[in-house]
């Protein structure tokens, strides 16, 4: 997927723009490749450590090697349009925001590729989702508010969000989407991953213990944005209840990494190796 990814990027229309790749202590040429297209880090987790999530770790570091005014954090199964980042800009200097939320445009083969399609979709839809979370900001507020909480696990792009909204900055939501390719979504792999992110649920729940009435509306199954798009629902009703069965899964996985990580005493904090 990096490939393309990074093509996408280098095709902006917006110059200059600076490529970081943070990686993973990959062995299957990953840095290689990446070198062609920008500056590369090695930085994450442990090799020898599993079942941590180690991405925002990585995205406040790659972040920290930034120079420019404005930063995006991206992902290697992510395609940007051609003026994706002239969009932002823009938008940034025409609303005298601080922040954009950039939809994804979900694809990819098979049945549960297109359950997540149609979830993002529902999200997109909306005006306001209570999944969306900027990506894209201005990076005087990123080192002001102080990146991402990479103690929280997969909670740490929305709890990010809201530590904007708290501190007063203004968020906007651009018109255009990205693509974010699912692949041939596999059921397993991807309950997995919501396994991990349950290992750290508890602390982003203590952690906005003030919010119930916003925590029990961002983790209900049936959530707001899919009673808003119910006509869209009724119109994929195997999809839709496709979507539906894999919310339930993927809180079952996360409640049960939870519980395991309780029971174990786990210690999930990252272990890295620059």
């Amino acid at each position: 997927m990096l490939r393309e990814c990074l093509e996408s990027v280098a095709a902006q229309t917006y110059a200059p723009v600076e490529i970081i790749v943070v990686d993973s202590f990959s062995t299957d040429g990953t840095p290689e490749l990446a070198a062609q297209f920008g500056t590369v880090y090695s930085y994450g987790r442990d090799p020898s450590q599993k079942n941590v999530f180690a991405v925002p770790h990585q995205r406040n570091y790659g972040v920290a090697q930034a120079n420019g005014e404005y930063v995006y954090w991206f992902d290697s199964d992510m395609r940007m349009r051609p003026t994706t980042v002239a969009d932002c800009v823009a938008l940034i200097e025409r609303t005298h925001a601080d922040a954009v939320i950039v939809p994804e445009e979900s694809y990819g083969e098979g049945f549960w590729a297109q359950c997540r399609r149609l979830e993002k979709t529902c999200y997109n839809r909306n005006a306001v989702s209570l999944t969306d979370a900027a990506r894209f900001l201005r990076k005087a507020v990123w080192t002001a508010v102080g990146g991402l909480d990479a103690t929280l696990g997969g909670n740490d792009d929305y709890d990010f969000q809201l530590r904007l909204n708290d501190a007063g900055y203004t968020t906007v939501k651009l018109g255009d989407s990205i693509r974010h390719y699912e692949g041939r979504l596999n059921l397993g792999k991807h309950l997995r991953k919501k396994f991990i992110y349950g290992k750290t649920a508890l602390r982003y729940f203590r952690k906005h213990a003030s919010r119930k009435a916003l925590l029990a509306r961002q983790y209900a199954v049936i959530r707001p944005d899919f009673i808003a798009q119910g006509r869209l629902l009724l119109r994929e009703p195997i999809t839709a209840a496709g979507m539906v069965t894999m919310k339930l899964l993927e809180y079952s996985a996360a409640a049960c990494g939870l519980i395991y990580s309780m029971l174990r005493h786990e210690d999930v904090q990252l272990r890295t190796s620059p």
